[in-house]
């Protein structure tokens, strides 16, 4: 009788072990969830470096964090982390961050050999990284992509933000290699190569002058030159 009753208080034993073991469970996961929310939401301090790169003589690019050759030169610049530090409301915003595009800029930028920082220069002019921009001219998306532009840029959604930035870096490559001159080119873009081709030049209208302005400085600021 006695051997009975000590194996039941062992099965007793277990069960309450058990269920302290599956609390234990649920409460590790609560933890998780908690550390993982408090990673991504709360205001956790972020390293940001800058990125140089050089081609050598066979035409193949370097990229480093650290310009151990005179040869590097700034290819991406860190930015700030304004972003970390807007409240949590702030962070589900579409156009808040101006990083938010980086991965696609790159992308771009290294397909088609277009500058990083001039791109997204561009970009910050044409719609503050706003991807649903439009403007009274019909210009839609990111890179202000105008329809008539649409096939031959391979866009079918201008405001979904990798095909429009692919289609804008295309649209400027195309006009950087007709003009063979950065202000040029982004006078082109922005007015179109035939007012550039009948002024020889970039048109004496403000607007024109004026946004090729805005761009040349931010690029200069992002690029560190």
């Amino acid at each position: 009788m006695t051997k009975i009753i000590l194996q039941g208080c062992n099965l007793f034993a277990k069960g309450e072990m058990m269920i302290y073991q599956q609390k234990n469970i649920w409460i590790g996961l609560f933890c998780t969830v908690i550390a993982v929310f408090i990673t991504i939401f709360i205001n956790i301090p972020s390293v940001r470096v800058d990125s140089y790169d050089f081609k050598d003589n066979r035409g193949v690019r370097h990229f480093s964090n650290v310009p151990s050759f005179p040869e590097y030169r700034l290819y991406l610049k860190s930015t700030s982390n304004n972003f970390f530090e807007s409240s949590l409301s702030e962070k589900f915003c579409t156009n808040l961050d101006p990083d938010q595009y980086d991965h696609l800029i790159l992308k771009a930028s290294l397909l088609h050999d277009v500058d990083f920082s001039l791109l997204k220069s561009i970009i910050k002019v044409e719609s503050n990284f706003d991807c649903y921009a439009g403007s009274p001219k019909g210009a839609k998306g990111l890179m202000q992509i105008m329809p008539q532009n649409f096939f031959f840029l391979n866009i079918r959604n201008p405001f979904d933000p990798e095909e429009n930035i692919m289609g804008g870096t295309l649209y400027f490559k195309q006009q950087l290699e007709k003009f063979n001159k950065i202000e040029l080119a982004l006078a082109a873009y922005n007015a179109g190569p035939n007012t550039v081709d009948k002024y020889n030049g970039i048109p004496a209208n403000s607007e024109i002058k004026r946004y090729v302005k805005k761009v040349m400085s931010h690029y200069k600021d992002m690029s560190g030159s």
